[in-house]
């Protein structure tokens, strides 16, 4: 079913415009969650922003090329 669905442009382009937006969610969302917490210090905020920024970048990414693999393998 998943390989069916994928073979099609439209799912393909919404899946993918879907990780970008929970991308730019979780860029916000992750740091925002360890200042909620009260970790908010400078010596480590800049660390937190960090792996915040790469968490929120690389997950959506690993997700998005899936659908793209398909498509492309069945293109």
């Amino acid at each position: 079913m998943v390989e069916e669905t994928f073979t099609n442009l439209g799912f393909v382009v919404f899946y993918v415009i879907s990780m970008v937006v929970i991308a730019f969610h979780l860029w916000h969302g992750f740091q925002s969650a360890f200042q909620t917490m009260g970790l908010n210090h400078p010596k480590y905020t800049p660390i937190i922003k960090f792996v915040g920024a790469a968490y929120s970048v690389l997950v959506p990414l690993g997700f998005a090329v899936i659908p793209l693999v398909f498509y492309m393998r069945h293109a």
